[in-house]
């Protein structure tokens, strides 16, 4: 063993610092450059952009755009989409003033379950306005950014302080069957936003408007390894430091961004990648690359089970990889509150979920999942995206029209690829090769995240 070895050289540890540095930075900032890097995409004011959700965006900011539809396997833009909504969108860049918020009124549309789910820049649902919270003939309520005053003539309004200026609005309406969808779209129509009287409409933040290299999903080919981390790293930490400026994060955090300006990364509109010394670029392209391998780690269902269940969404604090995570797997999700969410990939006998394969899953009649507004199953293919098949059906919920019952009021969803012997009623249809679940619970009762989903069973042939 040599006793006195070589001591690492100021450019080695300057290196090794930043690999540090940039790993960290990549787990903390994925999901602001996410939130970025959606917002650049579709506000992009030269063309209409198809989110994936049977909608368009355009390029104004406070504008709300509703899908008319709910999404099909059509849609190919954003993974894992809820078959049974209709969703409303906005960006609202809250620098300029505050805004009014109108929601509707749940007298007005009785039975129906919808949410205005606020996120700000980190992808942080700081709030959930609907029925459970909001005046019955409905209320409108004001906006206000980090600081921002409120004018005399809306005190009387209802505030809600966002965390950051950038906010996103992610509306979501319950729908059914077409003969369903104009009064679902009706209660669209009532959602208003607007900019505070007298205060300018907001534009875009500057971060997002001189986003660096092109608005498309480079993360993602990154996490796919078809585009070396050397490529996309100059740009992730180009794009995070002038994010940082306008976003800056909680207090908790600032000892973490502190210790990011170690390697160079501060927030700032001006932070240029070539100015960097070169030691330190290639730690932060090492950090980056580890990042990447860290978040598509914990985005793998490591032990194989019949179900696995989020534990928590929407509301991270400083529980920084599982915010990347959930970034990586499905943006934009949920606080528990609102909702939970349980993945199937495999069977009872913890086999992958095969179509080549006819299964049952059986909901008892008094052990029906635990949802106070609505729950669903709906069936993914491979790619994540929805299957299309014969019928025309994605998902299997407490709301579908013809389901049959058996004898003791249990409820027996079938799955697989050719039409069930006994008929389509109950009949969710697989493709033939690999294919997921995932359970929604709207409004979840005490105790949903224990409740154990029963497994799906194989059926012999």
């Amino acid at each position: 063993m040599d006793m006195n070895p070589t001591p690492p050289s100021l450019p080695e540890v300057r290196r090794a610092l930043a690999r540090s540095i940039g790993l960290a930075a990549f787990v903390y900032g994925y999901p602001l450059i996410e939130t970025y890097r959606t917002c650049r995409l579709q506000t992009d004011a030269g063309a209409a952009r198809a989110t994936g959700l049977g909608l368009d965006m355009r390029g104004d900011f406070d504008t709300l755009h509703h899908s008319q539809r709910p999404s099909t396997h059509e849609d190919r833009d954003v993974v894992t989409p809820a078959n049974d909504l209709l969703y409303s969108l906005a960006w609202i860049h809250l620098a300029d003033g505050p805004r009014l918020l109108t929601v509707p009124s749940s007298a007005a549309h009785p039975g129906r379950y919808f949410v205005l789910a606020l996120y700000d820049a980190y992808t942080e649902n700081f709030e959930n306005l609907g029925p459970r919270n909001c005046a019955p003939e409905g209320e409108t309520v004001v906006l206000v950014g980090p600081g921002g005053q409120v004018p005399e003539h809306l005190a009387g309004h209802r505030l809600v302080h966002c965390p950051s200026n950038l906010v996103w609005l992610i509306g979501r309406t319950v729908v059914g069957d077409a003969p369903d969808w104009p009064a679902a779209r009706a209660l669209q129509a009532d959602i208003r936003l607007e900019p505070a009287p007298g205060t300018p409409k907001g534009g875009r933040p500057a971060a997002v408007a001189n986003w660096v290299g092109p608005p498309v999903d480079a993360m993602a080919a990154a996490f796919e390894n078809q585009e070396p981390a050397a490529e996309v790293a100059p740009r992730f930490f180009t794009n995070l430091c002038h994010a940082l400026a306008e976003a800056p994060g909680r207090k908790e955090d600032q000892g973490l961004l502190a210790w990011f300006g170690q390697a160079g990364l501060v927030a700032s509109a001006h932070m240029a990648w070539e100015q960097l010394e070169e030691p330190v670029r290639e730690g932060l392209t090492e950090g980056f690359a580890d990042g990447v391998r860290t978040v598509a780690a914990m985005g793998r269902n490591r032990r194989p089970r019949p179900w696995t269940m989020t534990p928590s969404t929407g509301r991270y604090g400083s529980e920084y990889l599982g915010r990347a995570r959930t970034a990586y797997l499905g943006l934009g999700a949920l606080a528990t509150s609102e909702a939970i969410y349980a993945a199937a990939h495999h069977d009872a006998g913890l086999q992958p979920l095969d179509g080549s394969q006819r299964y049952v899953l059986r909901f008892d009649a008094a052990d029906m999942p635990p949802a106070d507004a609505f729950w669903s199953v709906t069936l993914y293919d491979a790619d994540r995206f929805l299957y299309g098949n014969e019928i025309g059906r994605h998902s299997i919920g407490d709301r579908t029209p013809g389901l049959l019952r058996e004898a003791d009021g249990s409820l027996q969803i079938d799955l697989g690829h050719a039409r069930p012997a006994q008929g389509a009623a109950n009949w969710l249809p697989t493709p033939h090769g690999r294919f997921y679940l995932i359970l929604r619970m709207y409004h979840p009762q005490a105790g949903a995240h224990q409740w154990p989903v029963p497994p799906l069973q194989p059926v012999a042939a």
